[in-house]
C-alpha cells in the first residue's frame, strides 16, 4: 500500500499529527502537497515532508483547482472551517481525514455525509481516542460478554487547569461561538456511542459558566501577567509561569508512571530549568528550551525575546481574568438515555489537578473502571460472581491521544486503499455531534431533549 496525500492546514495537528507516520513508514505513501495561509507554516512543513515551492499553497482552493495531484487530503484547519474545504476536496476527487468537528451545526454535518456518499469517497473523522490503548482494550473487554449486559457508563474528561486557561481562555477556542462541549468532546460523546453500542434516544444538560471573568481579577493584577502581578506566587493562571518557566506542564509530567523515570526526571526538571534559564549561559540554557505545545501556540518566534514579546503584546500573556472576549463554560455535564436502554454521564470541567479521562462501565456480570493521562493509564475488571478483579495492562503511548493516532491513520489508509468502510465514517461521526448539539439546546433551554429514532444513523462498530 502506497497512497499520496495533501494537507489542508499546517498548523499542530497538520505538521505533526498523523502524517509523520509516512516519516517513519515511507513504504505507506508521501505527503506531496500543502496549503495554508501562513508562509512561514509552509516553509516549514515544506522542509520535513521534502516538498517544492509548487507544492506549498496558500489555500485550499488552489490546491483543488486543476488535476488532482494525490489520493486522500488531510483536512486539519482550524474548527470554523472544516466544511468547504472538505467538500471541495470530495468534489475533486479525494477521500478524506477530516478533523473534528465536522461542523458547528447538524446541517453542515449533513453537507458532510451527503457529499462523501456522493463522490463515493471514504471521510473518516478523526476519533482518536476510539483508537487509544486504554479505550480500544475496554471496547474489547465489552464486546467479550466479560460486563455482561450494559446498565451505566460514568465517563469524565479533567481539562487541567492551566491547560483551560491556555486553550479556551486565552486560545483560539475561547468563544462559545465554537461550543466546548463540541470542539473538545465529540470526541467523549462518540466514545459514549460505541460504547454503548446504539443511537441516542433522549439527552439532558447543565452547564457552570467560567469563574475567568474581569470582575473576579485579583486586585492590583496587570492586563499583562509579565508586568510583575503581585499575584504570581499564587495564581494558577500565570502566564510566565505557564509558558516561560513550564510549570504546569512539568508538574503533569512529574506525576506519569511510566514510561519508567519520566515522572522524577521532570519533577527534577521543574525544580531547576527556571534557574538554569536565568543563568543566561547561551550553551547550557538553549538545551532546556521548550518550543513545543503548549508555547508553540503562543509564538513562532523561538527565542527567548520573542517569547517575552508575545507575553507582553498578546493575549497569551493576558491576565486570564482579563482576556475580555472569553465565554466558554467552566464545566458541562450531559446525561443520555440510549435506544437501547443504556444509561450514561458525561462530565467535562476546567479545574482538574492534571489532565485525565476517567471511565467506569457497569454491567449485569461486571465492571470496568479506568484513567487514561496524556502518556499512561491503567484499567480494572471485576467479575461479580466470582469477586476478582483484574487489572489490565495499558500500553504507554506517546502521541498526546492515548496511543490513538497512528492506529486511526492506517485504518483510514487502508479504508482507502480496499474501500472497506472506516469505523470513524462521517456518518458514524455525526451521531457524537447530533448528542452534542442536543445538550446545548438542553442547557439552553432546561429541557430534556428527545431525538427519538432515526433510521439512517449507522449503528457504530469496533474498531479492529
Amino acid at each position: 500500500m502506497s497512497l499520496t496525500g495533501v494537507v489542508v492546514g499546517a498548523g499542530d495537528r497538520g505538521y505533526d499529527a498523523y502524517a509523520t507516520l509516512l516519516l517513519e513508514e515511507p513504504e505507506l505513501g508521501k505527503i506531496v502537497a500543502v496549503a495554508d495561509p501562513d508562509a512561514g507554516r509552509r516553509k516549514r512543513f515544506a522542509k520535513r515532508y521534502s516538498l517544492s515551492a509548487a507544492d506549498c499553497l496558500p489555500g485550499w482552493e488552489e490546491l483543488f483547482e486543476g488535476p488532482r495531484r494525490a489520493d486522500y487530503a488531510i483536512i486539519a484547519t482550524g474548527d470554523t472551517h472544516h466544511v468547504e474545504p472538505t467538500i471541495a476536496a470530495l468534489q475533486a476527487g479525494y477521500h478524506v481525514l477530516l478533523e473534528k468537528p465536522m461542523a458547528l451545526d447538524e446541517a453542515d454535518c449533513a453537507r458532510i455525509v451527503e457529499a462523501a456518499e456522493a463522490a463515493d469517497r471514504v471521510v473518516a473523522v478523526c476519533h482518536v481516542y476510539r483508537y487509544s490503548n486504554l479505550f480500544a482494550r475496554l471496547q474489547e473487554v465489552i464486546q467479550s460478554g466479560a460486563l455482561g449486559d450494559l446498565v451505566t457508563i460514568q465517563l469524565s474528561e479533567n481539562v487541567a487547569f492551566w491547560h483551560y486557561a491556555h486553550s479556551y481562555v486565552r486560545g483560539h477556542t475561547r468563544s462559545s461561538k465554537v461550543p466546548w462541549l463540541l470542539q473538545k468532546s465529540c470526541h467523549d460523546l462518540d466514545l459514549l456511542t460505541w460504547l454503548a453500542g446504539s443511537p441516542a434516544e433522549s439527552v439532558a444538560s447543565f452547564i457552570r459558566p467560567t469563574e475567568l471573568r474581569e470582575e473576579n481579577a485579583p486586585e492590583g493584577a496587570p492586563e499583562y501577567c509579565i508586568e510583575g502581578c503581585p499575584h504570581s506566587q499564587t495564581c494558577p493562571y500565570d502566564a510566565v509561569a505557564t509558558y516561560k518557566d513550564l510549570t504546569p506542564v512539568l508538574g503533569d509530567l512529574a506525576m506519569a508512571k511510566r514510561p519508567v523515570g519520566l515522572g522524577p526526571g521532570a519533577s527534577l526538571l521543574k525544580a531547576i530549568r527556571p534557574k538554569v534559564m536565568e543563568s543566561n549561559i547561551p550553551v547550557v540554557s538553549k538545551k532546556f528550551e521548550w518550543w513545543r505545545w503548549p508555547v508553540a501556540a503562543v509564538t513562532d518566534d523561538h527565542t527567548p525575546e520573542g517569547l517575552d514579546t508575545a507575553l507582553r503584546t498578546t493575549r497569551w500573556g493576558r491576565c486570564a481574568y482579563r482576556v475580555g472576549d472569553n465565554d466558554q463554560p467552566s464545566s458541562q455535564t450531559v446525561s443520555i438515555q440510549f435506544q437501547n436502554g443504556v444509561l450514561a454521564n458525561f462530565t467535562l470541567q476546567s479545574t482538574s489537578y492534571r489532565t485525565m479521562r476517567v471511565v467506569r462501565v457497569d454491567g449485569t456480570k461486571g465492571s470496568a473502571w479506568g484513567e487514561l493521562h496524556s502518556l499512561d493509564g491503567w484499567l480494572n475488571v471485576s467479575d461479580h460472581k466470582s469477586g476478582s478483579t483484574r487489572k489490565e495492562r495499558i500500553p504507554t503511548a506517546y502521541d498526546g491521544h492515548g496511543g490513538g493516532e497512528r492506529p486511526l491513520f492506517r485504518e483510514f489508509l487502508t479504508a482507502v486503499a480496499t474501500g472497506i468502510p472506516s469505523t470513524v465514517s462521517a456518518k458514524v461521526s455525526a451521531e457524537s455531534h447530533r448528542i452534542a448539539f442536543a445538550a446545548m439546546e438542553s442547557a439552553a433551554t432546561q429541557q430534556v431533549i428527545n431525538l427519538g429514532t432515526k433510521p439512517d444513523v449507522v449503528q457504530p462498530q469496533a474498531a479492529e
